[in-house]
């Protein structure tokens, strides 16, 4: 649990720093306005992504082996376009030194690659001598927040 909140810190703590630097860069001071020594903030358009979160867990399922520190988990997050039905990888995350189960992981996303309509998945492949052994797949659903916590497990390919 303390990783997990160790995790949420530094997530956080850079999210922060995102809007911070998302602010600074939309905001000019303008000194040709008014009295000497007075300043006004004036908007400026934000060519900035919006970024998304997506905090999941990954489990191991039933009668699988216990990974090596040699195992990689491939995490990625697809998004299906509605019309053209065309699937595109958004984001995509590599863990190495995978020794505890479950993992908590966070993928981060470009709100704008993901289209109105959009079906996402969350898809995790265990790879064990460059060769995919185990494979967990959750269909993501949207809430008025970003979307809800994936929760995959891993079972044999």
């Amino acid at each position: 649990m303390g990783k997990r909140k160790a995790r949420l810190a530094i997530v956080t703590t850079a999210l922060v720093a995102a809007v911070l630097t998302a602010l600074v860069s939309c905001a000019t001071i303008d000194r040709s306005r008014g009295t000497s020594g007075q300043f006004s903030l004036t908007q400026t358009q934000s060519t900035v992504a919006s970024v998304g979160l997506i905090m999941g867990t990954v489990h191991y399922g039933a009668g699988f082996f216990f990974p090596t520190s040699s195992d990689i988990l491939d995490i990625s997050l697809l998004a299906t376009d509605p019309t053209t039905g065309l699937v595109t990888e958004v984001s995509h995350q590599r863990i190495r030194n995978i020794l505890n189960f479950p993992i908590q992981f966070t993928v981060r996303y470009d709100e704008a690659d993901i289209s109105e309509g959009s079906t996402c998945t969350m898809v995790v492949n265990l790879i064990v001598d460059d060769a995919v052994k185990g494979q967990g797949i959750c269909l993501l659903q949207k809430t008025s927040n970003g979307f809800a916590d994936p929760v995959l497990t891993i079972v044999p390919v």
